[in-house]
Protein backbone atom coordinates (compact mmCIF):
# COMPACT_ATOMS: atom_id res chain seq x y z
CA UNK A 1 0.00 0.00 0.00
CA UNK A 2 1.42 3.35 -0.98
CA UNK A 3 1.20 6.00 1.74
CA UNK A 4 0.34 9.55 0.92
CA UNK A 5 3.01 12.16 1.58
CA UNK A 6 1.06 13.89 4.47
CA UNK A 7 0.74 10.53 6.21
CA UNK A 8 4.47 9.86 5.89
CA UNK A 9 5.27 13.29 7.33
CA UNK A 10 2.92 12.69 10.25
CA UNK A 11 4.62 9.36 11.02
CA UNK A 12 8.05 11.02 10.91
CA UNK A 13 6.87 13.71 13.33
CA UNK A 14 5.45 11.09 15.72
CA UNK A 15 8.67 9.07 15.62
CA UNK A 16 10.70 12.21 16.30
CA UNK A 17 8.48 13.14 19.25
CA UNK A 18 8.70 9.61 20.64
CA UNK A 19 12.48 9.62 20.27
CA UNK A 20 12.77 13.00 21.99
CA UNK A 21 10.49 11.89 24.83
CA UNK A 22 12.45 8.69 25.22
CA UNK A 23 15.71 10.61 25.24
CA UNK A 24 14.41 13.07 27.83
CA UNK A 25 13.11 10.21 29.98
CA UNK A 26 16.46 8.47 29.70
CA UNK A 27 18.24 11.69 30.66
CA UNK A 28 16.01 12.07 33.72
CA UNK A 29 16.79 8.51 34.82
CA UNK A 30 20.50 9.15 34.29
CA UNK A 31 20.29 12.43 36.16
CA UNK A 32 18.56 10.80 39.14
CA UNK A 33 21.34 8.24 39.37
CA UNK A 34 24.08 10.87 39.50
CA UNK A 35 25.51 11.61 42.99
CA UNK A 36 24.33 14.82 44.62
CA UNK A 37 26.67 17.78 44.52
CA UNK A 38 26.64 20.57 47.08
CA UNK A 39 25.20 23.83 45.78
CA UNK A 40 24.69 27.17 47.45
CA UNK A 41 21.55 27.04 49.61
CA UNK A 42 21.97 23.33 50.44
CA UNK A 43 22.56 21.82 53.85
CA UNK A 44 25.30 19.29 54.52
CA UNK A 45 26.77 17.11 57.24
CA UNK A 46 30.55 16.85 57.21
CA UNK A 47 33.40 15.37 59.19
CA UNK A 48 36.22 17.85 59.67
CA UNK A 49 39.58 18.60 61.22
CA UNK A 50 40.37 22.30 61.60
CA UNK A 51 44.04 23.12 62.04
CA UNK A 52 46.61 25.90 61.71
CA UNK A 53 49.71 26.16 59.56
CA UNK A 54 51.87 24.61 62.31
CA UNK A 55 49.58 21.57 62.43
CA UNK A 56 47.91 22.41 65.74
CA UNK A 57 44.26 21.39 65.73
CA UNK A 58 41.71 23.94 66.97
CA UNK A 59 38.54 21.88 66.41
CA UNK A 60 37.40 18.59 64.89
CA UNK A 61 34.70 15.94 64.64
CA UNK A 62 36.84 13.78 66.95
CA UNK A 63 36.04 15.83 70.06
CA UNK A 64 38.70 15.26 72.74
CA UNK A 65 40.42 12.42 70.89
CA UNK A 66 44.20 12.71 70.56
CA UNK A 67 44.57 12.98 66.80
CA UNK A 68 46.76 14.55 64.14
CA UNK A 69 46.01 16.19 60.82
CA UNK A 70 46.50 12.84 59.04
CA UNK A 71 44.06 10.87 61.25
CA UNK A 72 41.47 9.22 58.95
CA UNK A 73 37.73 9.68 59.41
CA UNK A 74 37.43 6.10 60.62
CA UNK A 75 34.03 5.53 62.23
CA UNK A 76 35.07 2.03 63.31
CA UNK A 77 37.82 3.28 65.60
CA UNK A 78 36.62 6.74 66.56
CA UNK A 79 33.43 8.35 67.78
CA UNK A 80 32.83 11.11 65.25
CA UNK A 81 30.36 13.99 65.48
CA UNK A 82 29.44 15.57 62.13
CA UNK A 83 29.20 19.31 61.68
CA UNK A 84 25.90 20.54 60.24
CA UNK A 85 26.46 23.27 57.67
CA UNK A 86 24.18 25.67 55.83
CA UNK A 87 25.89 26.46 52.53
CA UNK A 88 25.30 30.19 52.57
CA UNK A 89 25.86 33.20 54.82
CA UNK A 90 22.15 34.07 54.74
CA UNK A 91 19.41 32.90 57.11
CA UNK A 92 17.57 29.80 55.82
CA UNK A 93 13.82 30.00 55.29
CA UNK A 94 13.34 26.25 55.84
CA UNK A 95 15.33 23.34 57.20
CA UNK A 96 15.75 19.65 56.28
CA UNK A 97 13.48 17.16 58.01
CA UNK A 98 14.83 16.42 61.47
CA UNK A 99 16.88 19.63 61.70
CA UNK A 100 15.80 22.10 64.35
CA UNK A 101 15.81 25.79 63.48
CA UNK A 102 19.16 27.25 64.49
CA UNK A 103 22.47 28.67 63.39
CA UNK A 104 24.29 26.40 60.94
CA UNK A 105 26.38 29.16 59.38
CA UNK A 106 30.15 28.67 59.24
CA UNK A 107 32.99 30.89 58.03
CA UNK A 108 32.62 31.92 54.40
CA UNK A 109 35.70 30.05 53.20
CA UNK A 110 34.34 26.77 54.58
CA UNK A 111 30.88 26.81 53.04
CA UNK A 112 32.23 28.17 49.74
CA UNK A 113 34.95 25.51 49.74
CA UNK A 114 32.59 22.54 49.91
CA UNK A 115 30.42 23.67 46.97
CA UNK A 116 30.68 21.05 44.22
CA UNK A 117 31.65 18.20 46.56
CA UNK A 118 29.69 14.93 46.54
CA UNK A 119 28.77 12.58 49.35
CA UNK A 120 31.90 10.65 50.31
CA UNK A 121 34.30 13.23 48.84
CA UNK A 122 37.28 14.36 50.91
CA UNK A 123 39.13 17.62 50.48
CA UNK A 124 41.52 19.97 52.25
CA UNK A 125 40.61 23.68 52.30
CA UNK A 126 42.95 26.63 52.83
CA UNK A 127 41.04 29.65 54.12
CA UNK A 128 42.73 33.07 54.45
CA UNK A 129 41.71 35.39 57.33
CA UNK A 130 39.41 37.54 55.16
CA UNK A 131 37.23 34.47 54.48
CA UNK A 132 37.53 33.14 58.04
CA UNK A 133 37.49 35.27 61.20
CA UNK A 134 38.92 38.47 59.73
CA UNK A 135 41.77 40.45 61.25
CA UNK A 136 42.19 40.88 65.01
CA UNK A 137 40.76 43.91 66.79
CA UNK A 138 43.72 45.96 67.98
CA UNK A 139 45.00 49.46 68.58
CA UNK A 140 44.92 51.62 65.44
CA UNK A 141 41.97 49.89 63.76
CA UNK A 142 39.63 52.44 62.12
CA UNK A 143 36.05 51.42 61.43
CA UNK A 144 32.55 52.80 60.84
CA UNK A 145 29.99 52.34 63.61
CA UNK A 146 26.50 53.50 64.63
CA UNK A 147 27.60 53.43 68.26
CA UNK A 148 26.49 57.05 68.83
CA UNK A 149 23.25 56.59 66.91
CA UNK A 150 24.57 57.78 63.55
CA UNK A 151 27.34 56.26 61.36
CA UNK A 152 30.68 57.84 62.27
CA UNK A 153 34.33 56.81 61.93
CA UNK A 154 36.23 55.73 65.06
CA UNK A 155 39.76 54.57 65.81
CA UNK A 156 40.53 52.03 68.53
CA UNK A 157 43.15 53.43 70.91
CA UNK A 158 43.30 50.55 73.41
CA UNK A 159 41.92 47.01 73.69
CA UNK A 160 41.50 45.08 76.92
CA UNK A 161 41.01 41.43 75.93
CA UNK A 162 40.58 40.33 79.56
CA UNK A 163 37.11 41.82 79.80
CA UNK A 164 36.79 42.54 76.04
CA UNK A 165 36.43 46.30 76.27
CA UNK A 166 38.06 49.09 74.30
CA UNK A 167 38.82 52.77 74.24
CA UNK A 168 38.00 54.65 71.05
CA UNK A 169 38.44 58.07 69.52
CA UNK A 170 36.01 59.69 67.11
CA UNK A 171 37.83 60.61 63.88
CA UNK A 172 35.97 63.72 62.60
CA UNK A 173 36.77 65.60 59.41
CA UNK A 174 36.44 69.37 59.02
CA UNK A 175 33.19 70.09 57.18
CA UNK A 176 31.78 66.62 57.86
CA UNK A 177 27.96 66.71 58.06
CA UNK A 178 25.75 64.34 60.04
CA UNK A 179 22.57 64.18 62.08
CA UNK A 180 23.33 64.92 65.71
CA UNK A 181 21.92 62.11 67.90
CA UNK A 182 19.93 62.69 71.10
CA UNK A 183 22.68 61.04 73.17
CA UNK A 184 26.43 61.45 72.98
CA UNK A 185 28.42 58.84 74.91
CA UNK A 186 25.38 58.08 77.05
CA UNK A 187 24.71 61.73 77.84
CA UNK A 188 21.43 63.30 76.75
CA UNK A 189 22.06 66.49 74.78
CA UNK A 190 20.33 69.47 76.44
CA UNK A 191 19.19 70.96 73.14
CA UNK A 192 17.47 69.29 70.17
CA UNK A 193 20.05 69.52 67.40
CA UNK A 194 18.69 66.16 66.22
CA UNK A 195 15.56 67.91 64.84
CA UNK A 196 17.49 68.61 61.61
CA UNK A 197 18.79 65.83 59.38
CA UNK A 198 22.43 66.10 58.23
CA UNK A 199 22.55 69.73 59.40
CA UNK A 200 25.35 69.45 61.97
CA UNK A 201 28.94 69.94 60.81
CA UNK A 202 32.43 69.74 62.29
CA UNK A 203 34.18 73.13 62.32
CA UNK A 204 37.29 72.27 64.40
CA UNK A 205 38.74 69.69 66.78
CA UNK A 206 41.69 68.95 69.04
CA UNK A 207 42.95 65.75 70.66
CA UNK A 208 40.03 65.43 73.05
CA UNK A 209 37.08 67.46 71.75
CA UNK A 210 35.34 68.53 68.56
CA UNK A 211 33.50 71.81 67.99
CA UNK A 212 30.41 71.49 65.84
CA UNK A 213 27.59 73.74 64.75
CA UNK A 214 24.11 73.28 63.35
CA UNK A 215 22.64 75.24 60.47
CA UNK A 216 18.89 74.49 60.33
CA UNK A 217 17.94 73.16 56.90
CA UNK A 218 14.19 73.16 57.63
CA UNK A 219 12.27 75.98 59.30
CA UNK A 220 8.62 74.92 59.21
CA UNK A 221 6.55 71.85 60.14
CA UNK A 222 9.12 70.58 62.63
CA UNK A 223 8.32 68.20 65.48
CA UNK A 224 10.02 69.16 68.72
CA UNK A 225 7.49 67.44 70.96
CA UNK A 226 6.15 64.13 69.59
CA UNK A 227 2.64 64.83 70.87
CA UNK A 228 2.47 68.13 68.91
CA UNK A 229 3.58 66.91 65.51
CA UNK A 230 4.62 69.50 62.90
CA UNK A 231 3.72 72.38 65.24
CA UNK A 232 7.23 73.88 65.62
CA UNK A 233 8.99 76.54 63.52
CA UNK A 234 12.66 77.56 63.58
CA UNK A 235 14.71 80.70 63.13
CA UNK A 236 18.44 81.30 63.53
CA UNK A 237 21.25 83.84 63.30
CA UNK A 238 25.04 83.58 63.42
CA UNK A 239 25.12 82.34 66.99
CA UNK A 240 21.75 80.96 68.09
CA UNK A 241 18.80 78.85 67.00
CA UNK A 242 15.23 79.35 68.21
CA UNK A 243 12.39 76.83 68.12
CA UNK A 244 8.84 78.08 68.64
CA UNK A 245 6.04 75.58 69.26
CA UNK A 246 2.37 76.50 68.85
CA UNK A 247 0.05 73.58 69.67
CA UNK A 248 -3.69 73.73 69.10
CA UNK A 249 -5.68 74.82 72.13
CA UNK A 250 -7.59 71.83 73.45
CA UNK A 251 -5.21 69.23 72.04
CA UNK A 252 -4.39 66.51 74.55
CA UNK A 253 -2.48 63.29 75.04
CA UNK A 254 -2.22 60.64 77.77
CA UNK A 255 1.06 59.44 79.20
CA UNK A 256 1.30 56.84 82.01
CA UNK A 257 -2.27 57.58 83.04
CA UNK A 258 -1.78 61.36 83.09
CA UNK A 259 -3.82 63.41 80.61
CA UNK A 260 -2.13 66.56 79.33
CA UNK A 261 -4.33 69.24 77.75
CA UNK A 262 -3.36 72.54 76.12
CA UNK A 263 -5.50 75.14 77.90
CA UNK A 264 -4.08 78.31 76.35
CA UNK A 265 -1.20 79.62 74.23
CA UNK A 266 0.18 83.12 74.83
CA UNK A 267 2.97 85.05 73.17
CA UNK A 268 5.62 83.27 75.24
CA UNK A 269 3.93 80.45 77.18
CA UNK A 270 1.98 77.23 76.66
CA UNK A 271 -0.49 76.65 79.49
CA UNK A 272 -1.12 72.97 80.19
CA UNK A 273 -3.45 71.13 82.57
CA UNK A 274 -2.42 67.70 83.86
CA UNK A 275 -5.21 65.43 85.05
CA UNK A 276 -4.72 62.21 87.01
CA UNK A 277 -7.78 60.62 88.55
CA UNK A 278 -9.81 63.36 90.21
CA UNK A 279 -6.89 65.79 90.52
CA UNK A 280 -5.82 68.46 88.05
CA UNK A 281 -2.54 70.37 88.04
CA UNK A 282 -1.43 73.30 85.89
CA UNK A 283 1.91 73.95 84.28
CA UNK A 284 3.52 76.51 81.98
CA UNK A 285 5.96 75.59 79.21
CA UNK A 286 8.10 78.11 77.37
CA UNK A 287 6.78 78.54 73.88
CA UNK A 288 10.24 79.35 72.45
CA UNK A 289 13.48 77.51 73.12
CA UNK A 290 16.71 79.36 72.20
CA UNK A 291 20.17 77.77 72.27
CA UNK A 292 23.65 78.14 70.78
CA UNK A 293 24.31 76.89 67.29
CA UNK A 294 27.86 75.95 68.24
CA UNK A 295 28.82 73.46 70.94
CA UNK A 296 31.56 71.01 71.90
CA UNK A 297 31.50 67.22 72.32
CA UNK A 298 34.11 64.71 73.42
CA UNK A 299 36.05 62.60 70.96
CA UNK A 300 37.03 60.03 73.59
CA UNK A 301 34.93 56.97 74.43
CA UNK A 302 36.35 54.62 77.08
CA UNK A 303 35.61 51.11 78.37
CA UNK A 304 33.11 50.31 75.63
CA UNK A 305 32.02 46.63 75.74
CA UNK A 306 33.19 44.76 72.67
CA UNK A 307 29.79 43.18 72.03
CA UNK A 308 28.35 46.69 71.43
CA UNK A 309 30.64 47.00 68.42
CA UNK A 310 31.09 43.41 67.29
CA UNK A 311 28.79 43.55 64.25
CA UNK A 312 30.19 46.90 63.04
CA UNK A 313 33.75 45.56 63.34
CA UNK A 314 32.84 42.37 61.47
CA UNK A 315 31.46 44.44 58.58
CA UNK A 316 34.89 46.03 58.22
CA UNK A 317 36.68 42.67 58.49
CA UNK A 318 37.71 42.56 62.18
CA UNK A 319 36.95 40.08 64.93
CA UNK A 320 37.57 39.36 68.62
CA UNK A 321 37.81 35.63 67.83
CA UNK A 322 41.05 33.95 68.93
CA UNK A 323 41.50 32.72 65.35
CA UNK A 324 41.32 36.23 63.86
CA UNK A 325 44.28 37.00 61.62
CA UNK A 326 45.09 33.33 61.03
CA UNK A 327 44.90 31.22 57.89
CA UNK A 328 42.75 28.17 58.63
CA UNK A 329 43.02 24.69 57.15
CA UNK A 330 40.16 22.20 57.09
CA UNK A 331 40.32 18.52 56.21
CA UNK A 332 36.76 17.70 55.10
CA UNK A 333 34.68 14.61 54.33
CA UNK A 334 31.10 15.07 53.10
CA UNK A 335 28.63 12.62 54.67
CA UNK A 336 25.21 13.80 53.53
CA UNK A 337 23.72 16.51 51.36
CA UNK A 338 20.23 17.91 51.92
CA UNK A 339 18.25 19.73 49.24
CA UNK A 340 15.33 21.73 50.64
Amino acid sequence: MKLEKPVILAIIVLVAIAAAAGGYYGYEIWKEKQPLKIEKGDFAEIYYIGYLENGSIFDSSFGDENITVTTPFDEGNYSLTPMKVYVSDATPSKYPDGWVAGNYNVVKGLWEGIIGMKEGDEKTLTIPPENAYGMPVKEGVVFLTNFTGVPLKFMITEVNMTNVTMNMKWMPEIGENFTMPMYWYGNYLPYPYWVWKNATRVISFNETNATIDTIPNQLDNLTLYPFWENRTTASFNNTTVSLTTTPDIGSNFTYYGYTYTVENVTADKINISITYGNKTYYQEVNKTLTFNRTFSVTRLFNNIPGDYLEKDLEKDGYSFNKLAGKTLYYKIKVLRIYKV
